[in-house]
């Protein structure tokens, strides 16, 4: 009897279970149709104040938020209430003498609130007195970071600028190394009265910490810890800086050894008075290859394909090969590099090749073998040091020659700039001196020295003013030995536009050009931006090459006008330019490469 009385009262049960069961979402689609639609809420109108105080005062009232089928009284409850909310979000822009009028109206089916502001006088900021004590007070960098905070002497009151200047504060300390740093004194008094508002902070930095231990976790090891940490380039105990983080990620994830970086400065557990530094590094890929397919009217079109051996052991060392092959020229290259001391730019580098140029001047085939090595210098130069042995066998003008030369020399390089594809201000400079000595080896004695320098000026209504110089000047006590690869020509995409590919200099006799001793090209242009992407250019290049055996064929000026597409790879020229001393003549000159 007990057993059946309870299956009696289980069976509601089961059924209520399976009924709930039914409103389920039994296999639905949340896009379908039972999903309910989002009902319409109360709308908030606020007039008299500006939109983004009216927007404040819009998400302090909570009746906003509700929808239209809020219950009548529910609604004129929070109605009553609007009023303060709206002065409350009033007060966070200054408004302390505001006065509002809330009206309860109807928009069709659904009721609306309309909230009138009197605003009444803003409350300003009378006086500002920010001080810093501990370290921090003898940190230049940190205190020209808060000598203009965001909130300032007659400013209309906002609270949230009161709330970055504190922030700020607090973020610059924790990214300098004071991790010790509290606010003795953080107040904002208002006075309604005067309508003036004083702010005073005191902020206490401590002591500075330092970097303490950098752990490397490669993960495998490909190269030696040692070589990571040259890459790192610091002083052990240096003051901490967070920028030492973004230097030592830029380092690592370009080094070519690395696929994913990740840097995390431990602030959480300081070694005392040193913040370790955590790095994290998983390999690129060993080998990696390359092709691409370009075109320019210097070179016609043109093919590449690379090979680069990211790392033949340990200690870094690299293996580079390259195939480049167009219409006036096919080379094939290999290098081996060697990570010196600051590997993220100091490298040695043995390399040799095979090089065959065919132009309207000259044809030449040659082999090379050479040592260069990169180091830094001051104030931001890069000094390259090389030996090179060169054969070249080359015809020119009427003649056919082949010459040995070793050649030792030295490169002086620096670029500045704003952005490194697309400058607004900034310039190179590249200055190369070379030689070689019958005394060694070489076939002629010569030296030569050559001179670029390139300049990008930003201008108002979306203007840039490029301008640039290429000189040059060699000695040689037997011109018609030295190789086209020291001679001197002008005319091409990036000297003399208008003029075929080195196709200016000194002529022979039967008017062919066979180069000179001397260069000198400039050029001015002016870009102007129509849009992110496009823009236009009108420029003015004039100069040649001068001395040596042949005659000089004077100055040489081109004009023209072009249009400019900032590519992904760079920006992209197509440039239309006319010789002025042929009347005939206007021809197109295409270029992809940064303007520095």
């Amino acid at each position: 009897m007990l057993k059946r009385a309870a299956r009696c009262a289980g069976l509601p049960i089961l059924l209520s279970c399976l009924g709930a069961c039914a409103y389920l979402p039994w296999g639905k689609d949340a896009s379908g149709d039972d999903t309910a639609s989002p009902q319409p809420r109360i709308a908030v109108k606020v007039t008299g104040v500006g939109s983004t105080t009216a927007a404040n005062v819009r998400a302090h009232v909570t009746l906003g938020s509700k929808p239209c089928t809020t219950a009548p009284a529910y609604v004129r409850t929070l109605a009553r209430r609007a009023e303060d909310e709206a002065l409350q979000a009033l007060r966070a822009y200054g408004y302390y003498a505001a006065a509002v009028a809330v009206a309860l109206t109807r928009d069709g089916d659904c009721p609306q609130v309309d909230i009138a502001v009197t605003r009444g006088e803003r409350v300003r900021i009378r006086t500002v007195d920010v001080r810093i004590t501990g370290a921090a007070a003898d940190d230049t960098g940190f205190m020209r970071a808060v000598g203009k905070p965001p909130i300032e002497v007659g400013q209309g009151l906002n609270h949230q600028r009161y709330e970055d200047t504190k922030a700020l504060i607090e973020s610059l300390g924790l990214g300098r190394g004071y991790l010790d740093g509290r606010f003795v004194t953080s107040r904002l008094r208002i006075d309604p009265q005067a309508h003036a508002a004083d702010v005073e902070i005191a902020w206490d930095s401590g002591r500075r910490h330092t970097v303490g231990t950098v752990l490397i976790n490669q993960q495998p090891q490909v190269v030696d810890d040692a070589l990571v940490r040259r890459f790192l380039d610091f002083e052990p105990d240096m003051a901490y800086d967070s920028k030492l983080v973004t230097r030592f990620y830029s380092a690592l994830s370009t080094s070519e050894y690395f696929q994913t970086v990740e840097v995390r400065p431990l602030l959480s557990a300081p070694e005392g008075d040193r913040i370790p530094i955590e790095i994290t590094l998983t390999p690129r890929k060993q080998h990696k290859y390359a092709a691409g397919l370009g075109a320019s009217t210097d070179a016609g079109i043109r093919g590449r394909l690379n090979y680069v051996n990211r790392r033949l052991n340990e200690r870094g060392h690299r293996l580079r090969g390259e195939l480049r092959a167009s219409m006036i020229e096919q080379s094939l290259q290999g290098a081996w590099e060697i990570p010196r001391e600051h590997p993220a730019d100091e490298w040695l580098s043995v390399q040799a090749g095979v090089r065959r140029e065919d132009l309207s001047t000259f044809d030449s085939i040659g082999t090379q073998a050479g040592v260069s090595e990169t180091k830094r210098r001051p104030w931001g130069w890069m000094e390259t040091r090389f030996v090179n042995l060169n054969w070249q066998s080359f015809d020119i003008g009427d003649e056919s020659r082949s010459t040995i030369l070793v050649v030792p020399g030295l490169r002086w390089n620096k670029v500045t700039a704003d952005d490194a594809l697309y400058p607004s201000r900034g310039y190179a400079v590249d200055f190369e001196v070379r030689g070689a000595s019958e005394y060694v080896i070489s076939d002629v004695s010569f030296a030569r020295a050559l001179l670029n320098v390139r300049h990008v000026y930003g201008l108002p209504w979306r203007l840039r003013l490029l301008t640039r110089a290429h000189g040059g000047v060699s000695w040689s006590g037997d011109f018609d030995q030295l190789p086209p690869s020291e001679r001197f020509f002008a005319g091409g995409d990036t000297s003399i536009r208008g003029y075929d590919f080195q196709d200016l200099g000194p002529e022979d006799a039967d008017g062919q050009v066979i180069g000179g001793r001397y260069l000198a090209v400039g050029s001015v242009e002016l870009e102007r931006s129509l849009s992110d992407a496009w823009g236009v250019a009108g420029f003015v290049d004039a100069g040649n090459a001068f001395g040596g055996d042949g005659s000089s064929t004077g100055v040489k000026v081109g004009i023209g006008a072009g249009v400019r597409w900032r590519s992904p790879i760079g920006p992209a020229r197509i440039d239309l330019a006319h010789p002025l001393d042929d009347d005939t003549v206007v021809r197109l000159h295409l270029r992809i490469g940064p303007d520095l």
